[in-house]
């Protein structure tokens, strides 16, 4: 009874935004409403979310339940959808009044990846049975499953399609060379891209290119990037040297692909040059460590990352220089895992 509570609560808290959006449009003179660009991210061990604005000291934390293994994020406006992974359900959180709801997935999903299609629509990866998950935001509702390749495990948004990276696992090892799956805005298959790389982990959009990182085998140093020209839908080329087990990704307002490396660091690569700007050997060490789990950037350009520690103890989000050092830290959850950035709207009282 608790949990159907819950979900009725935050089924009607997740008609507001469009009661905000209407109250705005009046002729009375009433202020609109300003988003603040905040920080979501997944704490994995304690399963919830540090929710920090970024011009306030300190966030708060929305608690995901009891059960389940996160460790990825999709944000649009106000809403955050997180995938529970063991536990075969979607959280889906108002961030500014931390109403959680769940969604259903399929039996033994796995869930791992996420992306938002449109403001109602959240994609979700079923890892574990090799299809995507469609899950309305509004109504709490999951739709059919949707096949795409091998263990996807992460998917971009981009110019309204959806790229579904599938990492080709099998018993958690590369069975082949990784693939991505395109959707179309009606989650029709568009195609298939044929990766060179093993075990594609995330990927990121620069100038019309899609950047993913190939994972590699733990302990081989295989890290590698592959580039993808999404209008040919091919890998333009594969690009090694990053590392052993690199797993996230961020484009930079400065034309740089930024690739977290677990006990490395950032390695920073120019694709205009085809060069390291920092390879594994002198990579950014953020506040002086080489534990990175995810790197993205806020609207103003600024490189974040995250410190999960040894995932006993809260960790950090830092703001870094371009050298790598902390302009700025905040205290998360037990292992921060995942990174995203979206402007949340004060709801009407």
């Amino acid at each position: 009874m608790r949990r159907e509570l819950r979900l009725v609560r935050a089924a009607a808290l997740f008609l507001a935004p469009a009661l905000l959006l209407a109250a705005c449009g009046d002729s009375t003179g009433t202020p609109q409403a300003v988003a603040a660009e905040t920080a979501v991210v997944v704490n994995s061990t304690n399963r919830s979310l540090t929710v920090q604005p970024l011009g306030a000291l300190q966030g708060r934390t929305v608690g995901l339940g009891s059960q389940g293994s996160p460790v990825s994020v999709a944000t649009r406006g106000n809403f955050a959808v997180v995938p529970m992974g063991s536990y075969p359900y979607a959280a889906v959180v108002e961030l500014f009044t931390g109403a959680v709801g769940f969604v259903k997935l399929p039996d033994g999903s796995g869930a791992t990846g996420a992306a938002f299609l449109n403001d109602s629509i959240a994609v979700v990866a079923n890892s574990n049975l090799n299809t995507v998950s469609p899950v309305n935001i509004r109504r709490l509702t999951a739709g059919a499953p949707i096949a795409v390749g091998g263990f996807p495990q992460s998917v971009v948004a981009e110019a309204g399609r959806l790229y579904v990276i599938n990492a080709e696992l099998v018993d958690f090892a590369p069975a082949k060379h990784g693939t991505v799956t395109v959707l179309d805005g009606s989650l029709n298959k568009v195609g298939t891209v044929q990766l060179s790389g093993d075990n594609p982990a995330a990927g990121a959009f620069l100038d019309g290119k899609l950047y993913v990182v190939d994972s590699g085998s733990y302990g081989a140093g295989d890290g590698a990037i592959s580039v993808v020209d999404p209008v040919a839908l091919t890998e333009a080329k594969q690009v090694a040297g990053f590392g052993n087990f690199p797993g996230a990704v961020a484009a930079g307002a400065d034309k740089r692909v930024y690739v977290g490396v677990y006990g490395t660091g950032i390695v920073v690569w120019n694709p205009a040059t085809g060069t390291f700007v920092n390879d594994v050997a002198h990579p950014l060490l953020p506040a002086g460590s080489p534990v990175t789990s995810a790197v993205g950037f806020d609207s103003q350009g600024r490189l974040y990352s995250l410190n999960p520690g040894e995932c006993k103890d809260p960790g950090k989000l830092f703001r870094l220089t371009a050298g790598g050092a902390s302009a700025q830290e905040f205290t998360t959850g037990v292992c921060p895992f995942a990174l995203a950035f979206t402007g949340v709207t004060p709801l009407p009282d």
